[in-house]
């Protein structure tokens, strides 16, 4: 093994673009896992010391810096250094400290990861076709080594991960020959499996360094974390990887293995959901208004929780006689309160005894702010309305165009999902083919998702039929305008069909109305050579 000061120096590496992004692409993440992590999520240190999580601190909430480092309260705050990611904290959590009943008592909301999973699950519920040559087929039927068709890898894996970061690295390499296994000839590689081709996901985290060619934006060189599993710990590793080979080295730059291949180039494709259009080579995630929108509810929830907890035990005001030096109220016998006794003169008063009620606007203004943040989710994912809200009183047309944006944003989606596929499988060929360029043979790649999603209800499905066919009866005295109008109204109300499909829905109506259009100018002229 070696080690020199140019290893060191190469590991060390990081693009001033990872340097800016990869604290949102944790908190992203973190943002669609919710739980634990979520809740001990830190991403770094205030001015303070203390660590900022997804929960922000109010300045009362703060250590009192006249009591000192050794104070209890500061050591109650200072608790939170103990915590990491993934580790619960429910047990270190003081009751007497505001931030922290917050953060235990909050439960995570889960808008992202309800936005993705309503989504996908509409995009993928419908059959994906793809038509390639056989290798990619079988391909196909194991992307990763483990029996995973490209179906559940797409659905399960990639898609969720593009389209919660904006942007994902995929690797693909042939498998790792087995230990002890002498590989001499083409027949011990078919043997083994060896030509097969697996396929890896990078999140953009571990991708620490990279140089991309500007007229293609390949990869020629790229530094990657990995994580290594031991017998008792888990190790930092890091893998060079250049046009001819990947070079592992430990985090002190030693040199652990060299790989040669034979691809021509960096077998790692960077796939994207949109492209951020100030950087070269980041992605912008089209759920970050979601995540930002999900940390506020959670903030004001917090607020709400803390609020109401405070407001069940209200604050009693009573004579100052009774408080005793040590700052305690003497009760007697079955939990009363003694009434303090005033004479004056002959007349005899008791002092007695009030609750404070505490003012409610406040927390009914963050009520309203609540749903109104949940109502914007709604907005942003062009989610379909639940029941219970002011849509249900519209009509069938009316509902119609509600959904159109959500079959739009739909089949944007699927389009990027779709394009997300061909660059892959193009890869997956440069590996099946050890580095032949697949672009000169004639191979026919065909990936189609579907455009078009039932988001209507049986109920809403049938009064818009209903109401298009009423206005398609009344039709007939204006055959050309009401055919402009009965035609875009045809594709708001059946949004994603194919062009074909639209031109068969147009004919037929040109056809009708041209029909009742020649049948009320015949009753037109009878009526008139009667009345003349």
């Amino acid at each position: 093994m070696d080690r020199s000061s140019s290893s060191l120096e190469l590991i060390q590496r990081r693009h001033p673009e990872w340097i800016e992004n990869q604290l949102r692409w944790r908190w992203l993440l973190d943002s669609v896992e919710g739980g634990e992590r979520y809740r001990n999520a830190v991403y770094g240190y205030d001015r303070r010391g203390l660590p900022i999580r997804n929960l922000v601190r109010h300045k009362r909430e703060y250590p009192d810096p006249r009591e000192g480092m050794g104070s209890p309260s500061f050591a109650n705050m200072s608790s939170d250094f103990a915590g990491t990611i993934g580790e619960g904290s429910h047990g270190i959590q003081s009751t007497d400290d505001d931030y922290e009943l917050r953060r235990a008592r909050t439960p995570i909301p889960t808008f992202m990861a309800e936005a993705l999973d309503t989504h996908l699950s509409r995009i993928y519920a419908r059959e994906v076709r793809r038509v390639g040559p056989e290798a990619l087929a079988i391909w196909w039927d194991d992307v990763d080594g483990c029996g995973t068709t490209i179906d559940d890898w797409m659905a399960q894996t990639i898609a969720p991960l593009l389209l919660t970061l904006g942007q994902l690295d995929v690797c693909m390499d042939h498998p790792k020959a087995p230990e002890g296994e002498s590989i001499e000839t083409r027949a011990d590689v078919e043997r083994l499996g060896l030509d097969r081709c697996v396929a890896a996901y990078i999140l953009p985290e571990n991708m620490l360094w990279w140089r991309i060619d500007d007229a293609t934006h390949r990869y020629l060189e790229c530094l990657v974390l990995e994580r290594h599993e031991l017998d008792d710990r888990t190790v930092e590793r890091f893998r060079h990887w250049t046009a001819t080979d990947s070079t592992l080295y430990d985090e002190e730059g030693t040199l652990l293995s060299k790989i040669e291949h034979g691809f021509g180039r960096v077998p790692i494709v960077r796939v994207f959901d949109r492209r951020k259009p100030r950087a070269n080579n980041i992605g912008q995630s089209r759920y970050e208004s979601v995540a930002e929108r999900q940390r506020e509810y959670y903030n004001r929830d917090s607020e709400l929780i803390l609020s109401d907890s405070t407001q069940a035990h209200p604050l009693i005001s009573g004579p100052e006689d009774y408080v005793q030096s040590d700052g305690t109220i003497p009760i007697g016998p079955g939990w009363l309160l003694p009434k303090l006794r005033v004479a004056n003169g002959s007349s005899v008063a008791y002092e007695g005894f009030e609750v404070i009620d505490f003012p409610k606007g406040a927390s009914e203004s963050i009520r309203e702010n609540m749903k109104n943040i949940r109502s914007e989710v709604d907005r942003d994912s062009a989610l379909v309305h639940r029941e219970g809200r002011e849509v249900r009183g519209q009509s069938g047309l009316s509902k119609a165009l509600d959904l159109i944006d959500g079959n739009n944003r739909l089949a944007k989606i699927a389009r990027t999902l779709a394009r997300t596929e061909r660059i892959l499988c193009d890869l997956a060929l440069l590996v099946l083919h050890d580095g032949a360029d697949p672009s000169i043979q004639p191979l026919e790649i065909e990936i189609v998702y579907p455009t078009e999603f039932d988001l209507y209800t049986a109920s809403d499905m049938a009064r818009t039929v209903e109401e298009f066919q009423s206005l398609v009866r009344n039709a007939g005295s204006l055959p050309t305008t009401e055919f402009l109008m009965l035609s875009r109204l045809l594709r708001l109300c059946l949004p994603g069909m194919s062009d074909r499909q639209y031109a068969m829905c147009d004919d037929e109506i040109r056809s009708h109305l041209e029909g009742t259009s020649e049948s009320t100018r015949t009753g037109r002229d009878r009526n008139s050579q009667s009345n003349f």
